[in-house]
């Protein structure tokens, strides 16, 4: 994201008037590799590839703000994998977490990873940090810490049938995993924050949250 661009996004939530209003899109690898005719395994394991992809779509459409732009991710393993998710990757699929929680009681023995030692988390800010010079000389800056929400990473771990059902009938044991997603995810936000000071702004996605009423959207969410 450019600094014209943070200026117009930042302008845009505050409510000022524009005089023209800015067209933004979130981007990531459900569609970059397959537009850049390379495989979506291609695209995760070659940060010359990556970097390619995200440049291209800069570079082709300069008119538009990227969300967040240069996300460096392994799609919905990124985080799970932290938690110890077998990983199952396809050529031109999206990768998959298998879940780890195959009864509700083995919350109680689900650990915090280390954000800075686990998973998939460093190879994530490496990837960033091996190209940041590259991002700056084409006009970007990294300017967002990237996580999915509790919810989301939750259901990953449990399952998302299994996930809502507990929801229901283990309200106890959901909200201690919960607890411990979201703490985790403060940690995996800071230590984004930390390792590139140019970030200011702060993207969780959580499309589950859509799927609760509002009382379990109070009590959960």
């Amino acid at each position: 994201m450019t600094e014209k661009q943070w200026v117009q996004l930042t302008r845009l939530i505050d409510g000022e008037p524009l005089s023209e209003p800015p067209i933004g899109f979130i981007i990531d690898s459900p569609w970059l590799p397959g537009w850049n005719d390379i495989t979506t395994l291609e695209y995760y394991t070659s940060e010359e590839l990556w970097f390619e992809a995200n440049n291209r779509a800069i570079s082709t459409f300069p008119e538009c703000i990227f969300i967040p732009g240069f996300w460096s991710e392994f799609g919905m393993c990124s985080e799970p994998s932290a938690f110890g998710s077998k990983m199952v990757w396809s050529g031109n699929g999206m990768p998959h977490a298998d879940r780890i929680i195959h009864d509700v009681n083995d919350i109680e023995s689900l650990k915090k990873p280390n954000v800075k030692t686990d998973g998939l988390l460093p190879f994530m800010i490496a990837r960033l940090k091996r190209k940041q010079k590259d991002i700056l000389e084409n006009g970007h800056e990294i300017k967002f810490a990237i996580a999915r929400g509790p919810l989301n990473i939750a259901s990953f771990l449990m399952g998302t049938t299994e996930f809502m059902t507990h929801l229901a009938t283990s309200p106890d044991q959901i909200q201690r995993l919960l607890r411990l997603v979201s703490d985790f995810i403060s940690d995996w936000i800071e230590l984004q924050i930390e390792s590139f000071p140019s970030i200011d702004g702060l993207l969780i996605l959580d499309d589950l949250v859509g799927f609760l009423g509002e009382p379990e959207l109070k009590v959960f969410a």
